[in-house]
């Protein structure tokens, strides 16, 4: 991340030191900056808490030039000038919406030359930036603005420093969205007596519009001390001198704060309710009534949770940028999903305002980019955080139960449908399946039969009819058949075993049967996976290489060619040997490392692709445990960096963050199964501390160069590195230990 420099500060247990630009947390290293993974890992550099609702954050652009594509978490690190700072964001997706409620200020009374098309906006440098869990501050130099934000779960907290005595103008800009156009309703009202301004936008983002729009709402409380002076609105370029309400879209609000001093401090509830309900969070976390200002008390309430949630990993090691990303990545996995429940009332999936239930969760969660998490973050999530995630699958059997469908990508109190598959039968089955407690599994079972049998109205399968009669998607249904009936492949497989351990043994062997359908859209002499008609006519691509080809969902063929996790074995017989096997998957990743760059797609192994991030591990099934660790070291050391475009390919809520997580503890999940493969550990011991026992890594004889494992044990048993180098749930599912010793040279088991 980008190297800080500022007076040594000491906030709790926490140290950040001028010049390794670190901070240290129970003596665990960690980055000062979160920059990283903010040019193409679409993540923000704002402050917020662990699964908060509230993340405040800088959307930025190149003066009057602004591309979608960079700003899908609003930031873009080649960026030179500050829009305003928002108070949602998508975390890390490949897709723009949310930004809602935009706030930032000018030392000037405003002009109609500043209100269109973000006239306000300020240059900044990146010198003047300090970002930390919890903490995010910034230098608008075109007002000489010193702008710092914090939060608690359902409020930004804003703090300016102004150059001495002069104007101080806030602007609320309640039709900003970083959806281009997306504001469909706003209005927006200046309560002077009260000291605020309240509003809301019915934004219709890229993913909101799916479901009729996400409605935010705030309610932004002035300090203690400070007043509203003068008072304008604005819309469409017009300004209205001493007005207090306005509505509509390209529309919003500027006030004149008086103060005993140059600093302006006020705090903005945000609700997905009611202006009123962002009243009250912000009354519940922010001690409005208290004389003075708050913005110390709650940093150092967000740096404290932070520093808990940080130290749930304790790791042993010198090399200091591998630490950076290990804990950037830590980080990155406990930014979503999002708690969106208010004190235990929600906005359901039928649009129904719901109090969770006694027996419910403690928590109801949205925002979930089911495609990609499953596959890494939710895994995780289950090994370290299993109550949490026991929440995580109540919100989305809640989902189902009152809008009828379990969901593919759910997104605030909506279905979005985003990509393929049913993948949350696999995420229900990875929490279930290791013993995540206290779920109703009848009512889940019966979610996930519908999935995967019945067309559902808003996240079902495509094609039914002829999935069941031909055992595969056609061509005529869709140009992507083959990664429908891959998808469809693994979730059933999946499913199988849920319903085996459930007794349901006609539904087993029902998909273990469907699970199997993969196979007939391998095509037997190229040995890719191609779309074919009904007629059973080929549909192969010209070249298979070609990432833009739209037979694959965000990929090509050799992205798909290993993509079998519920059968991987299977997989090896489709291409007639192991060694055959192992031939072609070791071009696949080796042909990966000669692409130099993180930001487009690479045609063979391309690390930002979820598709492949199973494929380097595969070697294991093959008895090439020596690949594995060798192709896996190579990903940790040379696609995940501490450079600004340090993580290869948008994060996906967690998802390559977590990838990163298991590739340095040596192990990764087969989601939705109880297997992990072994890999190489990264750190000479680490350990994971959780309430059923912390897990250790230990690494004998590590070093940059010694990523070969000579042997492993788990809980001093003999892993056998050849035949089965796998380790499985009931061996770490308590207190567990890991054994590794190393070399820099391949074994040969």
């Amino acid at each position: 991340p980008l190297m800080l420099f500022m007076p040594l500060i000491v906030v709790g247990a926490i140290v950040i030191d001028t010049d390794d630009s670190f901070v240290i947390i129970r003596n665990i290293p960690f980055p000062v900056s979160y920059l990283q993974a903010i040019r193409i890992g679409s993540n923000y550099p704002g402050a917020q808490r662990p699964f908060g609702l509230a993340r405040v954050s800088p959307d930025t652009t190149a003066f009057d030039v602004w591309l979608p594509f960079n700003h899908f978490g609003g930031y873009y690190y080649g960026d030179g000038y500050i829009r305003l700072f928002s108070h949602t964001h998508m975390v890390g997706a490949g897709i723009n919406d949310y930004g809602t409620i935009g706030v930032t200020s000018i030392t000037h009374k405003p002009t109609s030359s500043d209100i269109l098309d973000y006239g306000y906006q300020s240059s900044f440098s990146h010198s003047s930036e300090v970002a930390y869990p919890g903490y995010y501050s910034v230098v608008l130099r075109d007002y000489n603005i010193k702008v710092e934000l914090t939060a608690t779960e359902h409020v930004g907290v804003h703090r300016y420093t102004y150059n001495g005595n002069i104007e101080k103008y806030i602007l609320f800009d309640i039709s900003h969205a970083l959806t281009p156009d997306a504001c469909n309703k706003a209005n927006i009202t200046i309560d002077a007596k009260n000291n605020a301004v309240y509003g809301y936008i019915l934004e219709l983002g890229h993913m909101a519009r799916r479901y009729g729009g996400y409605k935010s709402y705030f309610y932004a409380k002035f300090a203690d001390g400070l007043s509203i002076a003068n008072s304008s609105t604005w819309r469409n370029g017009q300004i209205f001198e001493n007005t207090q309400f306005i509505e509509g879209c390209h529309s919003g609000a500027s006030v004149e704060i008086n103060g005993p001093n140059n600093v302006v401090e006020f705090y903005v509830g945000i609700s997905s309710l009611s202006i009123d309900k962002a009243k009250q969070n912000l009354e519940a976390e922010i001690k409005v009534s208290k004389p003075g200002y708050q913005f110390d008390l709650v940093k150092s309430e967000s740096v404290a949770i932070w520093e808990d949630v940080l130290s749930m990993v304790s790791v042993e090691g010198t090399d200091h940028d591998n630490l950076v990303k290990f804990y950037t990545a830590l980080y990155r996995t406990h930014q979503s999903p999002t708690i969106f429940d208010e004190y235990g009332e929600y906005l359901g999936f039928d649009n129904m305002v719901h109090k969770l239930d006694k027996n419910g969760p403690k928590n109801y969660y949205s925002d979930m980019s089911i495609w990609d998490v499953h596959r890494t973050q939710f895994p995780w999530l289950v090994l370290s955080d299993p109550e949490r995630m026991a929440d995580i699958i109540k919100s989305l059997i809640i989902m189902y139960k009152e809008g009828g469908d379990l969901p593919k990508w759910p997104m605030a109190n909506g279905y979005t449908g985003a990509m393929i598959g049913t993948h949350s039968i696999v995420l229900i089955a990875d929490a279930y399946i290791k013993g995540v407690e206290d779920i109703d599994m009848d009512t889940a079972y019966k979610a996930m039969k519908q999935a995967a049998t019945q067309k559902q109205q808003n996240a079902g399968r495509r094609d039914l009819v002829d999935w069941n009669k031909l055992g595969y998607i056609p061509w005529e249904s869709s140009e992507k058949g083959a990664c429908y009936t891959l998808a469809y492949s693994y979730d059933d497989g999946i499913l199988a075993n849920v319903a085996k351990k459930l007794g349901h043994m006609d539904d087993y062997e029902l998909f273990t049967n469907t699970s199997k359908n993969y196979k007939n859209v391998f095509h037997p002499e190229e040995k890719f996976f191609c779309p074919k008609t009904r007629e059973g006519k080929w549909e192969c691509p010209p070249v298979w290489i070609n990432v833009f080809d739209d037979r694959y969902t965000e990929g090509d063929a050799w992205h798909y060619r290993f993509n079998v996790g519920a059968d991987p074995n299977g997989l090896i017989e489709l291409f007639g040997s192991k060694q055959e096997f192992v031939k072609e998957l070791e071009t696949f990743c080796y042909r990966g490392e000669w692409y130099p760059f993180n930001i487009l797609p690479n045609p063979y192994y391309w690390a930002g692709n979820e598709e492949d991030l199973l494929a380097c591990w595969m070697f294991n099934f093959a008895d090439r445990a020596d690949l594995t660790q060798r192709y896996i070291r190579w990903l940790l050391d040379n696609k995940y960096t501490v450079n600004p475009d340090g993580i290869p390919g948008n994060d996906d809520y967690g998802t390559m963050s977590a990838w990163y997580i298991f590739g340095s503890l040596g192990f990764y999940p087969v989601a939705g199964t109880t297997q992990f493969i072994v890999g190489t550990p990264l750190f000479p011991k680490i350990t994971v501390h959780r309430k059923a026992g912390d897990l250790t890594v230990i690494s004998h004889n590590s070093g940059k160069d010694n990523f070969y494992v000579l042997k492993a044990t788990i809980n001093g048993k003999p892993i056998d590195m050849k035949s089965y180098a796998f380790i499985e749930w009931e061996d770490i599912k308590g207190e567990a230990t890991l054994e590794f010793w190393m070399s820099n040279k391949a074994t040969v088991y």
